[in-house]
C-alpha cells in the first residue's frame, strides 16, 4: 500500500526513513531480549527435536549448505543439543521440552563407555548433566559416574594433566578446551564426597595455568608434553590462524573454565586467571564493539575476517557467572559485556529468522577455518552457551539491583528519620516524639530526646556527606541536611524549647558520642555548615558530658570519641579521656578472633558491632590523621574490625533474619552497625563481595521493617525486634533508644558508583550455603 502511494522514490525513502526513526530510537530492554531469545529458542529447538525424533540414534551438529548435519554420540557436540533442551524445559517447566530432552539425552549414553577422548565432560555432563540438576533420576547419575571414572584413563598424574587427542604428531596432546570437562569432575566430588575427582581438576587446571597461556593472558590451543621430561614440547594452536595467534573460541573457553573453578574451589588462583582471561578479552583492540569476536583475534583479515558467534556466546555465560563470582569493581563490567553480546546474538544479524537454519538459533558460528569445517554456520554449542547464558541473566536480574536496592535503602532510611529530623528542625521535637519504655525514670525521658537525635544523624551522617546535586536523591539530600543543619542549631540553642539535655545523668554520654560519630562522617556538609554560634554550643555541650564518668566497659568508647571530635574540629582535646578506652582495649580486653569484651568480660551480644569497632576505629583514625602515636594500633584494629565484619555477614540467614541473642535486641538492624561501618570504609575481606552484603542487608531492612506494629500510627518507631515488643526490652532502653537502626545505613554514604551498590546482585554467604553451595572454610585471626 505504501509503495503504491509512494511512486515517488526520493519521498519513499524520506517516508522509510521517518517511519524507523522511533525503531531505531528506542533500545529494547534486558528483559525483553532475554524473553524473545527464548522464545526464538523454544520453537527452532522444537522445530529441530521434531525433525530428528524417528531418526534412532541421530543428533544435530549444524546446518551446512541448506541441509541439516547430524553425529552420534561419539561425536564430541552429541550433548549440547539434549542440553539445549533442559535448559528451556528449566526455564519454561513445559513437559513437551522435558519429554524431547528425556528422549535425545539417552541417544548420547553410549558416551559413557569411551576412553578415546577427553569430551566426555561436554557429552555427558552438558546432557545427564542437566538433566541430573533439574530430575535427580539415578540412573543419570549412574551415567556420570561411568562416564568421569572412564575420563580418568586419560589423566597422568606425573604430567598433572588429562590427555585431549590422540594425534601422532604429538607426544602428549592437551587442549584448552579440556577445561570444560573439568566441571563433571567436581561435580563428582561433591556429589560422592570423593577429592579424588577434584584433585585431578585442580592439578590439571594448574598445569594449564602454568604451560598454556602467554603473558599477555591469551592461551595457546594445544600444548604438547614430553612424557619423559614432563615438559611442553610443542605449544601450537590447531584450529586457530596462527600458532601464535590467539583463537577466540580457545580464550572463551579459558575463560569459562576459570570462572567454574573458582566457583567450584573457591581457590583464589583460579579467580585471578579468570580476571586476566576477562581483562585480555574486554581490552583487546580487535574485539568489535558489538562483542562478538572475529574467530582470531589475530586474523590479518580484520576487519573483514568471520565472526564467530560460539565464542561470544560462551564469553557471556561465563561473564554473567564471574559477574556474581568476583567481588572487585570489576563485576559490573563483566555483566555489562555479556548483556552487549547478548544483545548482538539477539539480533537480526545473529538469531535465526523462526523457522530457518533447520531449528538451530544462533548463526555465523565458526568450527574450525583452517581446516574449512564449519565456517559461518549455527553450531550447536554456540546454540547450547546462548541460551545459557539467557537463562543465567534472567535468573541473576530477577533479584533485584544495586540501583533498586539503594533506593529502597533509602526510602527506608528516610521513613524512619523524619519525625526526628523534621521534629527537631521545627522545634517540636519533645513535643511530638513519644516514650514507650519499661522506665518510668524521668531523667532517661529527657535524655531520649538526644538518644533519638544523636543516633539518626550517627547513621544519616554519610549519605548526607555525598552533598547535593541536581539528581533526584541529590534533592533530597538537600533537604535532610537543611533539617539535620536547622535541627542542630534547636538542639544546642539554650532558648530553643528543643534544647537537648547534654548532662545531669549518665545517659547523655552515649548519645553526645554517637552524635560526634555522626559529624565526624559528615564534616563538611553538617559541621562545616553549622553556623559559628551553634558550633560554639554544640562545642560547649560536649564538653559538659567531660562531668560523666563512664563505666568500665564499652562505655569508654564515649569520651575517646567525643574527645577525637573535639580534637578534629578545635584542636584541643582530653587527652586522658581519649586514650584511656583505646587502652583498655588494645591492652586487655580483647578475646580473640576480632571479638572484645565489654569490659573484662565477655558478653553474648550485639555491643561489638553497635559500639566496640566503630567507635575504636574512627577513633583510632582521627587519632591517626593528628598524628598521635596511640594510633599505631590502627592496622591490627582495621583487621579485627574486617574480621569481625566477615563474622556479621555470615549471621545472616537465608532469610533474612539473625540471631535474637543479647542486651538492647530492639536496636533491631543496627546491631550490623560495625558490618556497615566496615563497607563503608572498605574494610571488608577482599573474599566477600560487597554486593553480598548489600544483598543480605537489603532482606534485613525489608524483613524487619514489614512487619506490622513496628511504627505507630504517627511514624515513630516502636520498642521491638520485628514488631512492637516491649518485654523485649531493656529498662534503659525507650522510643529515642531505637533510633540506633539507623547505623545499618552507613554504606548510603558510598557513591552509586562503588562496588558496593554497582556490583550485580549475589546471594549471601548463609544463602549460598543453605542452596548447597560450597562456601569454603571460617578460621579465626589470630
Amino acid at each position: 500500500m505504501i509503495m503504491k502511494l509512494f511512486n515517488n522514490k526520493f519521498l519513499y525513502l524520506i517516508f522509510s526513513i521517518f517511519i524507523s526513526i522511533p525503531i531505531i530510537a528506542q533500545e529494547e530492554s534486558i528483559n525483553q531480549i532475554i524473553e524473545y531469545g527464548l522464545k526464538r529458542a523454544e520453537n527452532q529447538s522444537l522445530i529441530l527435536a521434531q525433525e530428528l525424533k524417528n531418526r534412532e540414534h541421530v543428533l544435530p551438529r549444524t546446518y551446512e549448505n541448506n541441509k541439516l548435519q547430524t553425529i552420534h554420540y561419539d561425536h564430541w557436540v552429541s550433548g549440547f543439543f539434549p542440553g539445549v533442551l533442559w535448559l528451556l524445559y528449566e526455564n519454561n517447566q513445559d513437559t513437551q521440552f522435558r519429554k524431547y530432552a528425556e528422549l535425545y539425552t539417552a541417544r548420547v549414553e553410549p558416551a559413557k563407555q569411551m576412553t578415546n577422548t577427553h569430551d566426555l565432560g561436554f557429552m555427558l555432563y552438558c546432557s545427564f548433566g542437566q538433566g541430573y540438576r533439574l530430575t535427580r533420576n539415578p540412573h543419570y547419575l549412574d551415567v556420570i559416574k561411568e562416564g568421569t571414572n572412564n575420563l580418568l584413563a586419560r589423566w597422568n598424574p606425573k604430567l598433572g594433566v588429562i590427555k585431549s587427542w590422540e594425534r601422532k604428531q604429538w607426544q602428549y596432546p592437551v587442549i584448552i578446551d579440556n577445561m570444560m570437562n573439568l566441571e563433571m569432575l567436581c561435580f563428582m566430588s561433591q556429589e560422592f564426597s570423593d577429592r579424588t575427582y577434584i584433585k585431578v581438576a585442580e592439578t590439571h587446571a594448574q598445569t594449564t595455568i602454568k604451560n598454556h597461556f602467554r603473558a599477555d593472558y591469551s592461551t595457546y590451543h594445544v600444548i604438547s608434553y614430553d612424557t619423559i621430561t614432563g615438559m611442553p614440547h610443542a605449544k601450537k594452536t590447531a584450529q586457530g590462524y596462527a600458532d601464535h595467534s590467539s583463537w577466540s573460541r580457545g580464550q572463551a573457553w579459558g575463560l569459562y573454565g576459570y570462572t567454574m573453578m573458582y566457583r567450584e574451589t573457591l581457590n583464589p588462583i583460579y579467580l585471578e586467571q579468570a580476571r586476566k582471561i576477562g581483562n585480555f578479552l574486554i581490552s583487546h583492540p580487535r574485539l568489535p564493539k558489538d562483542k562478538v569476536p572475529y574467530w582470531d583475534y589475530d586474523d590479518p583479515q580484520i576487519p573483514n575476517a568471520k565472526r564467530d558467534a560460539s565464542a561470544a556466546s560462551i564469553m557471556a555465560s561465563a561473564f554473567i557467572e564471574l559477574s556474581q563470582l568476583d567481588p572487585s569493581d570489576m563485576a559490573p563490567i563483566w555483566l555489562e559485556t555479556a548483556q552487549k553480546q547478548l544483545r548482538t546474538l539477539s539480533s537480526p544479524e545473529y538469531l535465526a529468522e523462526a523457522g530457518t537454519m533447520g531449528g538451530f538459533i544462533i548463526k555465523h558460528g565458526v568450527g574450525d577455518l583452517r581446516s574449512k569445517n564449519e565456517v559461518d554456520v549455527p553450531l550447536t554449542y554456540g546454540d547450547y552457551y546462548y541460551v545459557e547464558a539467557l537463562v543465567r541473566l534472567k535468573k541473576l536480574i530477577s533479584r533485584p539491583t544495586g540501583i533498586s536496592e539503594r533506593e529502597i535503602w533509602i526510602k527506608k532510611m528516610t521513613r524512619i528519620a523524619t519525625p526526628v529530623l523534621e521534629n527537631l528542625a521545627a522545634g517540636t521535637l519533645k513535643k511530638n516524639m513519644p516514650f514507650e519504655s519499661l522506665s518510668n525514670d524521668s531523667l532517661r525521658r529527657k535524655a531520649s530526646y538526644l538518644e533519638a537525635v544523636g543516633r539518626t544523624i550517627c547513621g544519616i551522617a554519610p549519605w548526607l556527606e555525598l552533598g547535593s546535586d541536581n539528581t533526584k536523591e541529590g534533592k533530597l539530600r538537600a533537604h535532610y541536611i537543611n533539617l539535620v543543619v536547622k535541627g542542630l542549631r534547636n538542639a544546642v540553642n539554650p532558648k530553643s524549647p528543643d534544647n537537648l539535655m547534654f548532662n545531669n545523668h549518665s545517659q547523655p554520654l552515649v548519645d553526645a558520642a554517637f552524635l560526634a560519630e555522626g559529624i565526624l562522617r559528615a564534616p563538611t556538609q553538617i559541621w562545616k555548615k553549622l553556623d559559628n554560634q551553634t558550633q560554639k554550643w554544640l562545642i560547649e555541650k560536649w564538653k559538659e558530658s567531660r562531668n560523666i564518668k563512664p563505666f568500665e566497659s564499652n562505655w569508654l568508647l564515649f569520651p575517646s570519641i567525643i574527645e577525637a571530635a573535639l580534637l578534629e574540629f578545635t584542636g584541643e582535646y582530653d587527652a586522658k579521656r581519649l586514650n584511656y578506652g583505646i587502652g583498655r582495649f588494645r591492652d586487655e580486653w580483647y578475646k580473640g578472633d576480632a571479638w572484645y569484651g565489654d569490659g573484662k568480660d565477655f558478653h553474648l551480644d550485639y555491643y561489638n558491632s553497635l559500639v566496640i569497632h566503630p567507635m575504636l576505629t574512627e577513633v583510632l583514625r582521627i587519632m591517626k590523621k593528628h598524628g598521635l602515636p596511640e594510633a599505631d594500633f590502627l592496622p591490627i584494629q582495621e583487621k579485627r574490625h574486617s574480621r569481625f565484619a566477615e563474622q556479621m555477614e555470615r549471621m545472616i540467614s537465608p532469610e533474612g533474619s539473625y540471631p535474637v541473642i543479647g542486651r538492647s535486641i530492639a536496636y533491631r538492624f543496627g546491631s550490623f552497625h560495625a558490618l556497615a561501618d566496615a563497607a563503608l570504609l572498605h574494610l571488608l575481606p577482599v573474599e566477600i563481595n560487597p554486593a553480598q552484603v548489600r544483598c543480605g542487608l537489603t532482606s534485613v531492612i525489608q524483613r524487619q521493617l514489614s512487619r506490622p506494629n513496628t511504627f505507630d500510627s504517627a511514624g515513630w518507631l516502636r520498642v521491638g525486634y520485628a514488631g512492637s515488643q516491649i518485654q523485649m526490652s531493656e529498662e534503659y532502653i525507650n522510643t529515642g533508644s531505637l533510633y540506633l537502626c539507623m547505623a545499618v545505613f552507613l554504606p548510603l554514604g558510598l557513591p552509586a558508583d562503588d562496588a558496593f551498590w554497582a556490583n550485580p546482585s549475589v546471594e549471601w554467604t548463609a544463602l549460598k550455603a543453605w542452596n548447597g553451595i560450597d562456601v569454603g572454610t571460617d578460621h579465626a585471626i589470630h
